[in-house]
């Protein structure tokens, strides 16, 4: 649900296209503007408004993910993709979005080979940045590496929009139900882009018909079920704080103290490394002779990961170890060889690799 002014809605049900604007007053109406079909990657969306236009960001399902934003087009009555420059291609999903005056801010991930990304070890690319909503374009503010459990501060409070949700122009309110009809509430800053937790919120029950909590500036308004209103400033009594750019912004701080440390290293050693390089190389690959002409029988055709890890000899290795030779010896062979293998994401699936044989 979101407000298009204090006397209409819309409303837009999870898991479908559907959108109904509702005109409240004593004699409510419900008007149905789209009736598309079903639809599972819209759970976790972000439904905004910007210069009277309505729009959804993001939105996942229980096996993918939809990293676009559309608009709803109010004379079609159909919900049309909008196009982004510079917008990134290999997006995987978009983790966290909210607009500030024409600006959307988005953390997102990136496609990788890594299936398991929530319980992970492995670092994936994620990359923050912001879309200009006037000129439709977008640009980076900062890409690093992490785990996606690092990015969760533990809890998922956040990622998850919530179950109630009430924006206003530089903040917004999420609630999280619990358990014995509790709620958890966060507030999200967004120019600062850091989510807190107040205490004067921590005694306040589930949202119902009756009550509601609501922000104007930086005031939050609470009435009860028997109409009582309670009125406090965002910024007291703060007791829980995610900073989020700060700590992604540690990330890339973090990753150039490391290079100039590898570059030093790198220096230092040169000469050691390069021979080391050699002769393991010699090493992984004492029959690429072999190698080639087993592999010569499928030039010009795509081959998947696991055929390709049989051809090379290396398929009984642990993961890691598959990973690392597989790489070395494909650089290998195209440098050295007769023959060329390049990566190729695969149609059915952009998130995975098959090999292509020239």
């Amino acid at each position: 649900i979101i407000f298009k002014n204090d006397s209409t809605l819309f409303y837009n049900p999870n898991g479908t296209f559907y959108l109904f604007e509702i005109h409240l007053s004593d004699d409510s109406k419900v008007y149905e503007l789209a009736i598309n079909n079903h639809s599972e990657l819209n759970f976790n969306r972000y439904l905004f408004t910007y210069n009277n236009i309505l729009y959804s960001y993001g939105g996942e399902g229980e096996f993918s993910a939809f990293p676009w934003l559309i608009y709803f087009d109010f004379k079609s009555k159909k919900w049309s993709k909008a196009f982004i420059k510079n917008y990134p291609y290999d997006l995987k999903k978009i983790l966290i979005s909210w607009r500030i005056n024409n600006k959307i801010k988005v953390l997102m991930s990136h496609l990788s080979e890594n299936e398991d990304e929530q319980y992970s070890q492995t670092k994936n690319k994620y990359t923050l940045g912001e879309i200009d909503l006037d000129k439709l374009e977008y640009k980076d503010d900062l890409s690093f590496k992490s785990t996606f459990r690092d990015l969760l501060f533990i809890s998922k409070l956040g990622f998850y929009r919530g179950n109630y949700i009430y924006e206003s122009e530089f903040y917004s309110i999420h609630g999280y139900y619990q358990d014995n009809n509790e709620i958890e509430f966060r507030i999200l800053d967004k120019k600062s882009g850091i989510l807190n937790a107040i205490s004067k919120l921590n005694d306040i029950r589930k949202i119902n018909g009756f009550s509601y909590v609501y922000i104007k500036d930086s005031i939050v308004h609470y009435r009860n079920e028997l109409g009582n209103l309670d009125l406090f400033n965002v910024n007291k009594g703060i007791n829980i704080k995610k900073d989020f750019i700060t700590k992604y912004k540690s990330n890339t701080d973090n990753n150039t103290i490391y290079i100039i440390i590898i570059i030093m290293v790198i220096l230092v050693s040169f000469l050691l490394k390069i021979k080391k390089k050699k002769n393991s190389l010699n090493i992984l690959i004492p029959d690429q002779d072999i190698i080639e002409e087993k592999i010569k029988g499928f030039k010009s055709t795509i081959i998947s990961k696991e055929k390709l890890d049989n051809l090379f000899g290396i398929s009984h290795h642990s993961y890691e170890t598959i990973k690392k030779k597989r790489s070395l010896i494909i650089k290998e062979i195209n440098k050295t060889g007769n023959i060329r293998i390049d990566r190729v994401r695969k149609l059915e699936d952009k998130r995975f690799y098959d090999y292509k044989i020239y």
